[in-house]
């Protein structure tokens, strides 16, 4: 194997000059460069992640983190879709991915060892709650990270890209109005998620838009996994004047719902309206067809990617935020009544 040192030898230059010209941001004479240059050429020399983190004291690898239980983060539509995205703008680079998904209770040992052992140089987060821990020691640390979703505070100082869930919230809302829907559940996820926090507003404010009272029993909370859902879902359908549509927070949340729905013999779409977010290649096949708010998870993964590494490589004084479109996507589990 070929190392920087044979380079050096052919080269007739020390290691730390065959560095610099690799690193390409220091300055070298143009004649020392082209020795350098053909030596490497006649020696064959691939330079590696592992190698160029050595010169560059980069680990040039970023960290997808994740402080939520397994089953919650593996069952959801959001979370392949989303690491899609960001596998898909990663792969182009020379970085590398490091996967974190870890229960809350660890989430603090878990990044300071990822940091201490130095083998990412920033992070992905993939949610975003209430006094988030993640983003605060991030910050403290000033170490490079991007938010999917938006912070609950101080949202002038932090890079992020999210969709505007209030509003998409609202669309959804007003669409079952539309469909001369009155009594309209809400469920979502948990609620010390910005997410679900930004949800319930638009909501609220559909209902406020056409004067329709908010009924609490209307709202209720779940975590992202099926079991819960369903309890939930099924608790709400089973009020003695039960909503005739409902908003799911997530498709998981969605298809737990018409799960409960067939068990009580409920026809969705004509006993009870559904609609979702987070459009996947599930709610294109499943059956009914579910209506759904498709909020682009695949390119929140791909603008946070990219705008993390062009921090990375070329950090800016100022920072960023993004926001990705939304669009409703009709199915067969709404009907008007």
């Amino acid at each position: 194997m070929v190392t920087i040192k044979d380079i050096a030898r052919e080269a007739g230059v020390s290691p730390s000059t065959v560095s610099r010209v690799l690193s390409g941001k220091a300055k070298i004479s143009p004649e020392t460069t082209k020795r350098v240059m053909e030596a490497i050429e006649k020696l064959g020399y691939i330079p590696n992640a592992s190698a160029k983190s050595l010169v560059m004291k980069k680990a040039y690898s970023v960290g997808i983190f994740m402080p939520r239980k397994l089953e919650q983060a593996l069952t959801s539509t959001f979370f392949d879709q989303v690491v899609s995205g960001i596998c898909s703008y990663i792969n182009n680079t020379e970085y590398e991915i490091v996967l974190s998904i870890v229960p809350p209770e660890k989430e603090k040992e878990s990044l300071e060892r990822l940091i201490k052992s130095k083998k990412v140089d920033g992070f992905i987060l993939l949610t975003s709650r209430i006094n988030d821990y993640a983003i605060k020691y991030l910050r403290n640390l000033k170490f490079p990270f991007v938010l999917i979703g938006s912070p609950d505070k101080d949202k002038d100082y932090v890079n992020w890209v999210d969709n505007d869930n209030k509003k998409a919230a609202f669309d959804a809302t007003e669409y079952l109005i539309r469909l001369g829907h009155t009594r309209i559940g809400f469920l979502g996820g948990m609620e010390n998620l910005v997410l679900t926090q930004d949800r319930l507003s638009g909501y609220k404010s559909a209902l406020a838009k056409y004067k329709i009272p908010v009924e609490n029993q209307y709202i209720m909370f779940t975590e992202f996994d099926e079991q819960s859902s369903y309890e939930k879902a099924k608790q709400m359908l089973m009020l003695p004047n039960r909503p005739t549509a409902i908003v799911c927070i997530d498709e998981v949340v969605a298809y737990a719902l018409i799960r409960a729905c067939r068990e009580l013999d409920l026809k969705v779409g004509y006993d009870v309206s559904v609609i979702g977010f987070n459009e996947s290649i599930f709610s294109k096949l499943s059956s009914p067809r579910l209506t759904t708010v498709n909020t682009n998870v695949f390119y929140l993964g791909y603008y946070a990617a990219e705008m993390l590494i062009k921090e990375l490589e070329e950090p800016y004084k100022t920072y960023k935020r993004l926001i990705v479109q939304h669009s409703i996507i009709e199915g067969e589990t709404c009907r008007a009544i």
